[in-house]
């Protein structure tokens, strides 16, 4: 290409605007048909990248080219005009941009002037080759081509740092740190909460490009909020402007973080609320949060903890496990995919002497044990010894004393003792203590005095030494909400039902049919409770000198067919995929993690199984347990469609239920969608459940795609 002076002319004009741009910008207003061109600099930029990398390169080994291509030159001439033209216009369009706002810091002012260099530098590039300057300055030239390659990677590498934040493209071969947190030292703010906000929001918020006046780096700018207000009200994650923006359709321009751009997940979001709605606070560890709090189970989700243990021993014999398992002795896994064992004993009468020691072809995977309240005798404490990777013992209200606590000393892992309401004393604390893993102990209800605590709390500053909250005799104290056992509301046949309280000489209050505790229909606790039946459990702990407990309340469902063979038809989303179909029918209740590995999830898809059955079976209910949380997208199928038969091939639709979605303030957590079928024989079973294509209009989240959480199907 011979470049002649309108292409020249043309160059001219388009940087003595940046020029003029530069010069006067804090005077220049720009129109709304001119925003439109700033948002295409985005866009426009990759052109000039390409073309200036490839015209450098086509100059560097335009020799050898030359024998094969006489009229090489005026190709490469080409290139680099157009590549500076691209570049003039590219700045053009940026510094258009910039007068949008929410722009500023170091790496704004770099790339800004860097890109203008460039176009200046490529503008006197193309003057050497107009003019024909003489071939003595050849090498002057090729300094300015390969300087005009280096300004371009200058102004690349701060334009990534403004668009996806601070070391972007270097970040894969950093060291990868671990995420997991520790629970004693890790803050909710510092640790659970900044870490997303930087991941996922802190590309467009933070000091070099403040969209909206908006930096989320720290917290002094995140309280001071920006252009629209607070970005959240302390408890109260609903109205908050934070949440409200991840929740907008994903096609929404306020949606943040916007379309294109890294979502927050499920998870994370569950975080973010609830640490909004509980308060907000910046200075709060996580330690100060209950096990069985949404912020602490989101954090879990996330996370992980440190003290969630890489255990090295294999998994026990799954046979073994349900050949061990009762409604009187649940085990479980204690996280997703280890292959630690958590142990729970319940109902005192059913206990027996070879209770314990049953246990004893899994004793290296159980790692926490519970019986409390059991009758639990010397020879239990002897068979305790064989327990070496026990890190949980929960001893509450049973018969040890001092004599026999020489029996657990063998447990070097042991890092948590639960002995509230024993008969241990000061002699048999000091046994405990000298445990060289133990690191937590409750003592409530003991003969142990506070001056005694005291000394060995001072003795002992790396264990916590749990001892209740002195009572003041002239001041009432509400008492704690008693406790039901098991806590998983799906059983077959008939499930036994305790309840239990730490502080003995409590009445506890029970219905089984939801009416009021506090009625006169109520029943007192005395022993455990048969259901085999759905019902509802509501109970009240009730004592004289105190006042009476929150009420607490579980419902039951009976189910009474397993089918032989589960075939999920569509996949569960891969990060909540729990056991696959085997969790429908596992009996167990998913918490409000999503993660826990109970619940299956499903988004964007049909879900559909097949059931089986090696004899046809008679029923007449088939009820599919999900989990609603609106704000988290999580809400119930549009309908569900039950297929069934004595032949795979001739399955016939018995039943389509059409779902209404509730109001968002009337919700409950946990549903049951009982489906009616006619009384019949069936070997085979389709369930298939149909989602909304989005979440419908009025709903939060509304235009986003749905989730259906499901962690139980009951067949009766």
């Amino acid at each position: 290409m011979i470049i002649k002076n309108s292409h020249f002319n043309v160059l001219i004009g388009l940087n003595s605007f940046i020029l003029f741009f530069i010069l006067f910008e804090k005077s220049i207003q720009i129109p709304a048909f001119l925003q439109v061109f700033g948002r295409m600099h985005p866009l426009l930029l990759h052109f000039p990248i390409v073309l200036l990398i490839l015209s450098w390169l086509l100059y560097l080994f335009r020799r050898p080219l030359e024998k094969e291509i006489p009229n090489v030159n005026r190709f490469i001439n080409l290139i680099f005009y157009v590549s500076a033209l691209t570049i003039a216009i590219t700045a053009i369009f940026g510094l258009l941009l910039s007068k949008e706002g929410g722009f500023e810091g170091e790496a704004y002012l770099w790339h800004k002037y860097s890109g203008v260099g460039l176009s200046f530098l490529t503008l006197g590039l193309i003057a050497f080759i107009r003019f024909n300057i003489s071939s003595k300055n050849r090498l002057l030239f090729t300094v300015g081509i390969n300087l005009s390659f280096i300004l371009l990677l200058i102004v690349g590498h701060f334009g990534a740092t403004l668009t996806h934040g601070e070391d972007f493209v270097f970040a894969p071969m950093r060291e990868k740190k671990s995420t997991e947190l520790n629970i004693e030292n890790a803050m909710v703010f510092e640790d659970a909460v900044l870490p997303i906000l930087q991941a996922k929001c802190a590309g467009c918020h933070n000091a070099d490009k403040a969209k909206g006046g908006l930096i989320l780096t720290d917290s002094s700018s995140i309280l001071k909020g920006g252009e629209n207000g607070k970005v959240f009200t302390a408890g109260n994650a609903l109205t908050s402007l934070m949440i409200e923006r991840i929740l907008m359709d994903i096609d929404n321009e306020h949606r943040m973080p916007p379309k294109g751009k890294p979502q927050l997940s499920i998870d994370e979001v569950s975080l973010l609320r609830s640490w909004i709605q509980s308060g907000g606070k910046f200075d709060v560890p996580l330690s100060a949060f209950r096990e069985q709090d949404t912020l602490f189970q989101s954090v879990k989700a996330v996370y992980g903890f440190e003290g969630a243990e890489k255990y090295d021993f294999s998994p026990a014999n799954e046979e073994k496990i349900a050949e061990l398992n009762t409604p009187y002795r649940i085990i479980n896994s204690l996280d997703q995919g280890s292959p630690a064992l958590d142990v729970n004993f319940y109902g005192k009468d059913f206990y027996t002497k070879e209770s314990l020691s049953e246990l004893l072809p899994i004793a290296e995977q159980i790692v926490s044990l519970n019986l409390s309240s059991m009758p639990v005798s010397k020879e239990d404490l002897q068979t305790l010894k064989k327990f070496k990777n026990l890190r949980i013992l929960n001893l509450n209200n049973t018969q040890l004393s001092n004599d026999n606590l020489s029996q657990i000393d063998d447990l070097k892992n042991l890092k948590s003792l639960s002995l509230i309401g024993t008969q241990i004393k000061l002699d048999g604390l000091n046994k405990i203590v000298a445990l060289p893993s133990i690191r937590k102990l409750y003592v409530w209800n003991t003969a142990i005095q506070p001056k005694e605590l005291e000394q060995i709390r001072k003795e002992n500053p790396k264990i916590n030494i749990d001892a209740g909250v002195p009572q003041d005799d002239n001041q009432k104290l509400a008492l704690t909400a008693p406790k039901i056992t098991p806590n998983r509301s799906f059983f077959q046949n008939k499930t036994l039902v305790s309840l239990s309280h730490p502080i003995p000489g409590v009445s506890l209050r029970y219905t089984l049919d939801g009416s009021d505790p506090d009625s006169s229909g109520a029943q007192i606790y005395k022993s455990s409770i048969t259901i085999d039946k759905n019902a509802l459990l509501r109970v009240k702990a009730d004592k004289e000198g105190w006042l009476k407990s929150p009420e607490v309340r579980q419902n039951f469902y009976i189910a009474i067919f397993k089918p032989e063979r589960i075939n999920l038809e569509t996949k569960p989303h891969q990060q909540y995929k729990a056991r696959k179909g085997e969790s429908f029918f596992d009996l167990e209740s998913g918490s409000d993690n999503n993660a826990d590995g109970r619940w299956l999830g499903f988004q964007g898809s049909d879900m559909s199984t097949i059931l089986s059955f090696d004899k046809p079976v008679k029923m007449d209910t088939i009820a599919l347990s999900i989990k609603q949380d609106y704000n988290q997208h999580i809400y119930p199928p549009e309908s569900i469609e039950i297929w069934a038969g004595l032949d795979s091939l001739n399955l016939k639709l018995l039943k389509k239920v059409n779902l209404t979605l509730e109001k968002p303030d009337k919700i409950k957590n946990r549903r049951i969608i009982a489906c009616d079928i006619p009384h019949q024989e069936v070997s085979f079973i389709r369930l298939k459940t149909k989602p909304y294509a989005k979440i419908p209009e009025g709903f939060p989240g509304n235009g986003n795609l749905p989730w259906l959480f499901v962690d139980e199907i009951i067949l009766k």
